[in-house]
Protein backbone atom coordinates (compact mmCIF):
# COMPACT_ATOMS: atom_id res chain seq x y z
CA UNK A 1 0.00 0.00 0.00
CA UNK A 2 1.15 3.55 -0.76
CA UNK A 3 0.09 6.63 1.16
CA UNK A 4 0.24 9.93 -0.73
CA UNK A 5 -1.02 13.47 -0.20
CA UNK A 6 -2.28 15.72 -2.95
CA UNK A 7 -1.08 19.31 -3.16
CA UNK A 8 -4.27 20.25 -1.32
CA UNK A 9 -3.45 17.92 1.55
CA UNK A 10 -5.94 15.17 0.71
CA UNK A 11 -4.72 11.76 1.85
CA UNK A 12 -5.08 8.85 -0.58
CA UNK A 13 -4.24 5.21 0.07
CA UNK A 14 -3.25 3.46 -3.18
CA UNK A 15 -3.87 -0.22 -2.57
CA UNK A 16 -3.43 -3.43 -4.50
CA UNK A 17 -6.43 -5.63 -5.24
CA UNK A 18 -4.74 -8.38 -3.24
CA UNK A 19 -4.86 -6.25 -0.11
CA UNK A 20 -8.67 -6.18 -0.03
CA UNK A 21 -9.97 -8.28 2.84
CA UNK A 22 -12.86 -10.65 2.06
CA UNK A 23 -14.31 -8.52 -0.77
CA UNK A 24 -17.90 -9.19 -1.89
CA UNK A 25 -19.91 -7.72 -4.76
CA UNK A 26 -22.81 -5.39 -3.96
CA UNK A 27 -24.17 -4.33 -7.34
CA UNK A 28 -21.69 -1.88 -8.88
CA UNK A 29 -19.66 -1.73 -5.68
CA UNK A 30 -17.22 -4.00 -3.87
CA UNK A 31 -17.52 -4.10 -0.08
CA UNK A 32 -14.56 -5.24 2.03
CA UNK A 33 -13.28 -5.13 5.58
CA UNK A 34 -11.10 -2.03 5.83
CA UNK A 35 -7.44 -3.08 5.83
CA UNK A 36 -6.41 0.44 6.85
CA UNK A 37 -7.98 0.65 10.29
CA UNK A 38 -8.18 -3.12 10.70
CA UNK A 39 -11.94 -3.61 10.96
CA UNK A 40 -13.31 -7.15 11.03
CA UNK A 41 -16.81 -6.36 12.27
CA UNK A 42 -18.35 -4.95 9.11
CA UNK A 43 -17.37 -4.31 5.51
CA UNK A 44 -17.03 -0.56 5.86
CA UNK A 45 -14.84 -0.11 2.79
CA UNK A 46 -16.95 0.51 -0.34
CA UNK A 47 -15.19 0.61 -3.72
CA UNK A 48 -16.71 1.45 -7.10
CA UNK A 49 -15.39 -1.27 -9.39
CA UNK A 50 -15.66 0.91 -12.51
CA UNK A 51 -13.42 3.70 -11.17
CA UNK A 52 -11.27 2.01 -8.54
CA UNK A 53 -12.13 4.69 -5.96
CA UNK A 54 -13.28 3.66 -2.51
CA UNK A 55 -14.20 5.15 0.85
CA UNK A 56 -14.30 3.76 4.37
CA UNK A 57 -17.56 4.65 6.07
CA UNK A 58 -16.15 4.10 9.54
CA UNK A 59 -16.43 7.56 11.10
CA UNK A 60 -13.08 7.22 12.89
CA UNK A 61 -11.29 6.18 9.68
CA UNK A 62 -12.89 7.78 6.62
CA UNK A 63 -10.00 6.68 4.39
CA UNK A 64 -10.01 7.39 0.65
CA UNK A 65 -8.69 4.41 -1.32
CA UNK A 66 -7.70 3.85 -4.94
CA UNK A 67 -7.31 0.23 -6.10
CA UNK A 68 -4.40 0.38 -8.52
CA UNK A 69 -5.41 -2.49 -10.82
CA UNK A 70 -8.88 -1.02 -11.35
CA UNK A 71 -7.64 2.43 -12.39
CA UNK A 72 -4.09 1.78 -13.48
CA UNK A 73 -3.57 4.99 -15.44
CA UNK A 74 -4.58 7.26 -12.56
CA UNK A 75 -2.57 5.23 -10.05
CA UNK A 76 0.53 5.61 -12.19
CA UNK A 77 -0.09 9.33 -12.55
CA UNK A 78 -0.48 9.81 -8.79
CA UNK A 79 2.62 7.78 -8.07
CA UNK A 80 4.68 9.61 -10.68
CA UNK A 81 3.78 12.98 -9.16
CA UNK A 82 5.44 12.38 -5.83
CA UNK A 83 8.89 11.52 -4.52
CA UNK A 84 9.19 7.89 -3.36
CA UNK A 85 10.55 7.24 0.10
CA UNK A 86 11.41 3.90 1.58
CA UNK A 87 10.37 4.88 5.13
CA UNK A 88 7.52 2.64 6.33
CA UNK A 89 4.30 4.46 7.03
CA UNK A 90 3.53 4.89 10.72
CA UNK A 91 -0.04 3.96 11.46
CA UNK A 92 -2.02 6.83 12.98
CA UNK A 93 -4.66 6.20 15.58
CA UNK A 94 -8.23 6.75 14.45
CA UNK A 95 -9.83 8.02 17.63
CA UNK A 96 -10.69 11.32 15.97
CA UNK A 97 -10.27 13.15 12.67
CA UNK A 98 -7.47 15.21 14.20
CA UNK A 99 -5.34 12.06 14.38
CA UNK A 100 -4.37 12.34 10.71
CA UNK A 101 -0.78 13.52 10.25
CA UNK A 102 -0.09 16.86 8.66
CA UNK A 103 0.11 16.83 4.86
CA UNK A 104 3.48 15.83 3.46
CA UNK A 105 3.84 15.73 -0.33
CA UNK A 106 5.54 12.36 -0.58
CA UNK A 107 4.87 8.69 -1.11
CA UNK A 108 5.90 7.16 2.18
CA UNK A 109 5.80 3.52 1.19
CA UNK A 110 7.01 1.87 -2.02
CA UNK A 111 4.65 -0.06 -4.26
CA UNK A 112 5.11 -1.70 -7.64
CA UNK A 113 2.07 -1.77 -9.92
CA UNK A 114 1.37 -5.09 -11.61
CA UNK A 115 2.46 -5.26 -15.26
CA UNK A 116 -0.11 -4.31 -17.90
CA UNK A 117 -2.55 -7.03 -18.71
CA UNK A 118 -1.65 -9.30 -21.62
CA UNK A 119 -4.63 -10.16 -23.81
CA UNK A 120 -5.29 -13.92 -24.07
CA UNK A 121 -5.61 -15.27 -27.58
CA UNK A 122 -9.23 -16.31 -27.07
CA UNK A 123 -10.16 -12.73 -26.22
CA UNK A 124 -8.51 -11.46 -29.39
CA UNK A 125 -10.42 -14.03 -31.44
CA UNK A 126 -13.68 -13.21 -29.64
CA UNK A 127 -13.21 -9.51 -30.31
CA UNK A 128 -12.42 -10.08 -33.99
CA UNK A 129 -15.42 -12.38 -34.43
CA UNK A 130 -17.80 -9.81 -32.95
CA UNK A 131 -16.40 -7.11 -35.23
CA UNK A 132 -16.98 -9.42 -38.19
CA UNK A 133 -20.63 -9.83 -37.15
CA UNK A 134 -21.25 -6.13 -36.60
CA UNK A 135 -23.58 -5.64 -39.59
CA UNK A 136 -25.53 -8.92 -39.12
CA UNK A 137 -26.08 -7.96 -35.47
CA UNK A 138 -27.47 -4.57 -36.48
CA UNK A 139 -29.82 -6.29 -38.90
CA UNK A 140 -30.91 -8.69 -36.16
CA UNK A 141 -31.67 -5.74 -33.86
CA UNK A 142 -34.01 -4.27 -36.46
CA UNK A 143 -35.73 -7.54 -37.33
CA UNK A 144 -36.27 -9.17 -33.91
CA UNK A 145 -39.66 -8.23 -32.48
CA UNK A 146 -38.80 -9.18 -28.88
CA UNK A 147 -35.72 -6.94 -28.89
CA UNK A 148 -37.66 -4.04 -30.38
CA UNK A 149 -40.22 -4.49 -27.59
CA UNK A 150 -37.42 -4.38 -25.02
CA UNK A 151 -36.10 -1.11 -26.41
CA UNK A 152 -39.62 0.30 -26.58
CA UNK A 153 -40.29 -0.53 -22.93
CA UNK A 154 -37.08 1.29 -21.98
CA UNK A 155 -38.20 4.31 -23.98
CA UNK A 156 -35.54 3.92 -26.70
CA UNK A 157 -36.60 4.36 -30.36
CA UNK A 158 -35.19 1.71 -32.66
CA UNK A 159 -33.63 4.33 -34.95
CA UNK A 160 -31.78 5.93 -32.02
CA UNK A 161 -30.25 2.56 -31.11
CA UNK A 162 -29.28 1.79 -34.71
CA UNK A 163 -27.76 5.24 -35.20
CA UNK A 164 -25.62 4.66 -32.09
CA UNK A 165 -24.30 1.37 -33.52
CA UNK A 166 -26.20 -0.99 -31.20
CA UNK A 167 -26.64 -4.59 -32.35
CA UNK A 168 -28.17 -7.86 -31.16
CA UNK A 169 -26.71 -11.37 -31.32
CA UNK A 170 -29.44 -14.02 -31.59
CA UNK A 171 -28.59 -17.69 -31.06
CA UNK A 172 -29.80 -18.43 -34.57
CA UNK A 173 -27.02 -16.29 -36.02
CA UNK A 174 -24.46 -18.63 -34.47
CA UNK A 175 -25.96 -21.56 -36.40
CA UNK A 176 -25.20 -20.08 -39.81
CA UNK A 177 -22.47 -21.96 -41.71
CA UNK A 178 -20.17 -18.94 -42.01
CA UNK A 179 -20.37 -18.32 -38.23
CA UNK A 180 -20.37 -21.90 -36.95
CA UNK A 181 -16.61 -21.90 -36.47
CA UNK A 182 -16.99 -19.12 -33.86
CA UNK A 183 -20.03 -20.61 -32.12
CA UNK A 184 -18.24 -21.89 -29.05
CA UNK A 185 -16.30 -18.66 -28.72
CA UNK A 186 -19.37 -16.41 -29.00
CA UNK A 187 -22.12 -18.34 -27.26
CA UNK A 188 -21.70 -16.28 -24.07
CA UNK A 189 -22.71 -13.28 -26.19
CA UNK A 190 -25.90 -14.93 -27.48
CA UNK A 191 -29.19 -13.13 -26.70
CA UNK A 192 -27.43 -9.89 -25.81
CA UNK A 193 -27.70 -6.30 -26.93
CA UNK A 194 -24.23 -5.16 -27.95
CA UNK A 195 -23.00 -1.57 -27.59
CA UNK A 196 -19.83 -0.45 -29.42
CA UNK A 197 -17.05 0.97 -27.25
CA UNK A 198 -14.14 3.29 -28.01
CA UNK A 199 -10.81 3.60 -26.24
CA UNK A 200 -7.21 4.56 -27.05
CA UNK A 201 -6.49 0.82 -27.18
CA UNK A 202 -9.07 0.21 -29.91
CA UNK A 203 -12.74 -0.62 -30.28
CA UNK A 204 -14.70 -3.15 -28.29
CA UNK A 205 -18.16 -4.16 -27.14
CA UNK A 206 -20.22 -4.39 -23.99
CA UNK A 207 -23.21 -6.74 -23.98
CA UNK A 208 -26.45 -6.62 -21.97
CA UNK A 209 -28.15 -9.98 -21.48
CA UNK A 210 -31.81 -10.37 -22.46
CA UNK A 211 -31.89 -13.94 -21.08
CA UNK A 212 -35.51 -14.91 -20.30
CA UNK A 213 -36.74 -11.34 -20.62
CA UNK A 214 -40.38 -11.15 -21.68
CA UNK A 215 -42.52 -8.12 -22.63
CA UNK A 216 -43.94 -6.46 -19.53
CA UNK A 217 -41.11 -7.61 -17.24
CA UNK A 218 -39.66 -4.74 -15.21
CA UNK A 219 -35.94 -4.03 -15.06
CA UNK A 220 -35.93 -4.90 -11.35
CA UNK A 221 -37.55 -8.27 -12.00
CA UNK A 222 -35.20 -9.06 -14.86
CA UNK A 223 -32.15 -8.08 -12.84
CA UNK A 224 -33.27 -10.41 -10.04
CA UNK A 225 -33.72 -13.19 -12.58
CA UNK A 226 -30.21 -12.70 -13.95
CA UNK A 227 -28.73 -12.71 -10.46
CA UNK A 228 -29.99 -16.23 -9.87
CA UNK A 229 -27.33 -18.92 -9.78
CA UNK A 230 -28.17 -20.24 -13.25
CA UNK A 231 -28.40 -16.82 -14.89
CA UNK A 232 -25.70 -15.34 -17.14
CA UNK A 233 -23.81 -12.20 -16.21
CA UNK A 234 -25.95 -9.13 -16.77
CA UNK A 235 -23.12 -7.29 -18.55
CA UNK A 236 -19.95 -8.62 -20.18
CA UNK A 237 -17.21 -6.78 -22.09
CA UNK A 238 -14.51 -7.49 -24.60
CA UNK A 239 -10.93 -6.42 -24.15
CA UNK A 240 -10.21 -3.69 -25.06
CA UNK A 241 -13.30 -2.12 -23.55
CA UNK A 242 -13.86 1.64 -23.38
CA UNK A 243 -16.61 4.25 -23.45
CA UNK A 244 -19.89 4.09 -25.35
CA UNK A 245 -19.40 7.25 -27.38
CA UNK A 246 -18.33 8.57 -30.75
CA UNK A 247 -14.67 8.28 -31.68
CA UNK A 248 -12.58 10.41 -29.34
CA UNK A 249 -11.42 12.75 -32.10
CA UNK A 250 -15.08 13.66 -32.73
CA UNK A 251 -15.79 14.82 -29.17
CA UNK A 252 -16.71 18.54 -28.85
CA UNK A 253 -15.43 21.06 -26.32
CA UNK A 254 -18.24 20.20 -23.88
CA UNK A 255 -19.17 16.58 -23.12
CA UNK A 256 -21.78 15.05 -20.83
CA UNK A 257 -20.58 12.04 -18.85
CA UNK A 258 -23.24 9.46 -17.86
CA UNK A 259 -22.87 6.03 -16.30
CA UNK A 260 -24.83 3.54 -18.37
CA UNK A 261 -25.32 2.73 -22.04
CA UNK A 262 -29.08 3.19 -21.74
CA UNK A 263 -28.55 6.63 -20.21
CA UNK A 264 -26.70 7.67 -23.36
CA UNK A 265 -29.43 6.23 -25.60
CA UNK A 266 -32.00 8.08 -23.50
CA UNK A 267 -30.29 11.43 -24.03
CA UNK A 268 -29.91 10.75 -27.74
CA UNK A 269 -33.63 9.97 -27.94
CA UNK A 270 -34.31 13.26 -26.12
CA UNK A 271 -32.41 15.23 -28.78
CA UNK A 272 -28.94 15.69 -27.26
CA UNK A 273 -26.16 15.77 -29.88
CA UNK A 274 -24.66 12.29 -30.33
CA UNK A 275 -21.05 13.49 -30.16
CA UNK A 276 -21.57 15.23 -26.79
CA UNK A 277 -22.76 12.22 -24.73
CA UNK A 278 -20.24 9.77 -23.29
CA UNK A 279 -21.31 6.70 -21.30
CA UNK A 280 -18.69 5.18 -19.02
CA UNK A 281 -20.35 1.77 -19.52
CA UNK A 282 -18.60 0.24 -16.52
CA UNK A 283 -15.20 1.71 -17.39
CA UNK A 284 -13.25 4.28 -15.40
CA UNK A 285 -12.62 7.82 -16.64
CA UNK A 286 -8.83 8.08 -17.16
CA UNK A 287 -7.84 11.72 -17.55
CA UNK A 288 -5.56 10.94 -20.48
CA UNK A 289 -8.51 9.63 -22.48
CA UNK A 290 -10.00 13.11 -22.75
CA UNK A 291 -8.66 14.75 -25.95
CA UNK A 292 -7.27 18.28 -25.75
CA UNK A 293 -10.39 19.67 -27.44
CA UNK A 294 -12.54 18.82 -24.38
CA UNK A 295 -12.61 21.88 -22.11
CA UNK A 296 -15.77 21.31 -20.05
CA UNK A 297 -17.25 18.11 -18.60
CA UNK A 298 -20.82 17.90 -17.33
CA UNK A 299 -21.02 15.08 -14.79
CA UNK A 300 -24.50 13.55 -15.01
CA UNK A 301 -24.00 10.30 -13.12
CA UNK A 302 -26.66 8.33 -11.27
CA UNK A 303 -28.55 9.88 -8.40
CA UNK A 304 -27.72 7.17 -5.87
CA UNK A 305 -24.94 7.26 -3.28
CA UNK A 306 -22.39 5.69 -5.63
CA UNK A 307 -23.14 8.21 -8.36
CA UNK A 308 -22.80 11.15 -6.00
CA UNK A 309 -19.49 9.85 -4.63
CA UNK A 310 -18.12 9.28 -8.14
CA UNK A 311 -19.19 12.79 -9.20
CA UNK A 312 -17.31 14.34 -6.30
CA UNK A 313 -14.15 12.39 -7.05
CA UNK A 314 -14.25 12.98 -10.78
CA UNK A 315 -14.97 16.68 -10.34
CA UNK A 316 -11.84 17.08 -8.22
CA UNK A 317 -9.67 15.12 -10.66
CA UNK A 318 -10.94 16.95 -13.74
CA UNK A 319 -10.60 20.36 -12.10
CA UNK A 320 -7.00 19.59 -11.12
CA UNK A 321 -6.37 18.67 -14.77
CA UNK A 322 -7.54 22.16 -15.77
CA UNK A 323 -10.98 21.31 -17.15
CA UNK A 324 -14.20 23.08 -16.34
CA UNK A 325 -16.63 20.88 -14.41
CA UNK A 326 -20.38 21.12 -13.93
CA UNK A 327 -22.29 18.60 -11.82
CA UNK A 328 -25.90 17.82 -12.68
CA UNK A 329 -27.63 16.19 -9.75
CA UNK A 330 -31.18 15.13 -9.06
CA UNK A 331 -33.02 13.75 -6.07
CA UNK A 332 -33.01 9.96 -5.92
CA UNK A 333 -36.71 9.18 -5.50
CA UNK A 334 -39.24 6.61 -6.65
CA UNK A 335 -39.08 8.10 -10.15
CA UNK A 336 -35.71 6.56 -10.85
CA UNK A 337 -32.03 6.71 -9.93
CA UNK A 338 -30.75 7.21 -13.48
CA UNK A 339 -31.71 9.15 -16.60
CA UNK A 340 -33.31 6.19 -18.36
CA UNK A 341 -35.62 5.45 -15.44
CA UNK A 342 -36.61 9.10 -15.16
CA UNK A 343 -37.23 9.25 -18.91
CA UNK A 344 -39.59 6.28 -18.68
CA UNK A 345 -41.46 7.64 -15.68
CA UNK A 346 -41.55 11.36 -16.49
CA UNK A 347 -40.59 11.78 -20.13
CA UNK A 348 -38.60 14.92 -20.95
CA UNK A 349 -39.59 16.45 -17.57
CA UNK A 350 -37.34 13.90 -15.90
CA UNK A 351 -34.37 15.28 -17.83
CA UNK A 352 -35.06 18.96 -17.12
CA UNK A 353 -32.05 19.59 -14.82
CA UNK A 354 -29.65 18.19 -17.40
CA UNK A 355 -31.34 19.86 -20.35
CA UNK A 356 -31.10 23.26 -18.67
CA UNK A 357 -27.52 22.77 -17.51
CA UNK A 358 -26.32 21.57 -20.91
CA UNK A 359 -28.08 24.46 -22.66
CA UNK A 360 -26.31 26.86 -20.30
CA UNK A 361 -22.91 25.45 -21.22
CA UNK A 362 -23.68 25.94 -24.92
CA UNK A 363 -24.68 29.59 -24.50
CA UNK A 364 -21.83 30.48 -22.17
Amino acid sequence: MVTIYTHRGKRIEIASEQELRSPVERGEHIRAYCHIHGSDHQRSLSITRATGWGHCFNAACGATVLVAEWNRSLARKLLAGYERRMTPVSRPTYSSSSAWPRPCPAVVQPMLLPPPRSIPQWQREEHDALCMLNEPMRQALASTLRVRRYLHERGIPLQAALAAGVGYLPSTLLNKPEVRAYRRLLRRWADRLLFPLNSPDGKGYIGRSLWHWQPGMTETAHKALLEQEAGPARWIKTYPAGWFSVAFEQLPSTVVLVEGAFDRLTLLAAGFPANAIVALAGTAAPLEWFPACVKTVVLALDGDEGGREASTRLASQLAQAGMGVRICSFTYDNRGKDWNERWRYLGSRGLTPLIELFAGTQSA
